[in-house]
């Protein structure tokens, strides 16, 4: 079922003035996603409206205008179904997670949602602990408090409680953001593993490497409106579209229009990982002999 906008429109203005003249951070966005397989990047500059999309793709935001529906529920301004429904399916991990732990324990935090969807303790606790595994959290830290730990387990410990719930469908908001290398290369992993097992995952990001890692569609927003929704080769194909939008390009496109440049090789330069890049370089290399 997944989630789908239909003329969707939003303010953080809306108690105030007459509709004509509220700003409008969502502009009619009509919009399609999967419950099951997707892998969708959303982009676009600050202050853009990514994040007031994706609270609107769980319900922590309503409409003021058009309708979203999210796994059947449908939300509109007059229309605000049970939340819980929606939010079993759909979870949303926010870019800073001090802003979604509140519990005594690491443990009893992850454990939340499962518990709050209706688990009992044990079977609660037992899921816990297996997300906790899946994002490599260490059992040392379980019984601390969440709030004495470093950024980047806080961050560990919020998808966790996240993952706990089993949804179908995960949006993360800037989830590489702070992280060192290791630990976005091991939770970039998390996503394509979590995606293959037919989850649907969304995440914002500035990262065009991000994007070129993991992304197989993209949607980039600019001043409200949903400006591209497609395919990330389309995308970076179209250096217009990149510099009128102030985007950036991944770095190894970058690194495949260099040797274009200097060499002269007829190079397809819209590659996104280093083995596509190297197959292609052998391709070049192969037809000059």
């Amino acid at each position: 079922m997944g989630i789908h906008f239909q003329e969707v429109r939003f303010s953080y203005m809306q108690s105030s003035r007459k509709k004509r003249n509220l700003l409008y951070v969502v502009e009619g966005a009509n919009i399609n996603i999967k419950a099951n397989d997707e892998f969708i990047a959303i982009l676009g500059h600050t202050g853009s409206g990514k994040s007031t999309l994706v609270q609107l793709m769980n319900a922590l935001l309503i409409p003021i205008e058009g309708k979203v529906t999210v796994c059947g529920s449908e939300i509109t301004p007059k229309k605000q179904p049970k939340l819980k429904p929606i939010r079993k399916k759909v979870g949303l991990v926010f870019q800073f997670p001090e802003y979604q732990l509140f519990e005594e324990s690491v443990l009893k935090d992850i454990a939340f949602g499962p518990k709050n969807f209706g688990k009992t303790l044990e079977e609660a606790n037992e899921d816990a602990l297996y997300s906790a595994k899946l994002v490599k959290i260490d059992p040392s830290i379980l019984n601390k408090s969440p709030f004495a730990l470093s950024g980047g387990q806080m961050r560990k410990v919020a998808i966790a409680g996240i993952l706990a719930s089993n949804p179908d469908i995960l949006i993360f908001d800037e989830p590489t953001v702070g992280l060192d290398p290791l630990a976005k290369k091991e939770l970039l992993s998390l996503l394509k593993d979590l995606n293959e097992q037919h989850k649907s995952i969304i995440i914002i990001t500035h990262d065009m490497d991000v994007v070129s890692a993991v992304a197989k569609r993209v949607i980039v927003m600019d001043s409200g409106n949903i400006v591209y929704d497609g395919s990330k080769e389309e995308l970076f194909s179209n250096k217009e579209f990149i510099k009128e939008h102030s985007l950036d390009t991944p770095t190894i496109i970058k690194i495949m229009e260099y040797l274009k440049q200097e060499t002269g090789l007829e190079i397809n330069t819209t590659q996104f990982s280093i083995d596509e890049a190297y197959q292609e370089l052998l391709r070049v290399i192969n037809n000059e002999r």
